[in-house]
């Protein structure tokens, strides 16, 4: 891989990263919940309420978030499984996602 490419693959990442954590917070919204945290956006509501504690109960609020990345990234599939443990872990943690995490994950899937 060029540099160039491993740039896309990372920005290809951390986008499908940014989209899941929205889509596992919207799934996971609730009408009283969402008043608690009115200006938390989507994709940061795993950092103020307990979305999921368990990589297995993310199961329902991650159906779906991964077809982008596969249809991007087809030969990837270490790379789709890696990103799907790093969101899990920032979900269950309640931590906010950081390019240099991210980096680091996309690292060892690399290996």
């Amino acid at each position: 891989m060029t540099a160039a490419t491993t740039d896309r693959t990372t920005l290809a990442c951390e986008m499908a990263v940014l989209r899941a954590l929205e889509v596992a917070g919207k799934k996971s919204l609730k009408r009283w919940a969402r008043g608690q945290v009115p200006d938390v956006p989507a994709h940061l509501l795993h950092t103020r309420l307990r979305i999921a504690q368990t990589h297995e109960e993310c199961d329902k609020l991650l159906v779906g978030a991964w077809g982008h990345l596969t249809m991007v990234l087809p030969d990837e599939g270490r790379l789709v499984v890696a990103v799907d443990w790093y969101v899990r872990e920032l979900i269950v943690k309640r931590q906010p996602h950081t390019r240099q995490h991210l980096d680091q994950v996309l690292a060892v899937a690399g290996e």
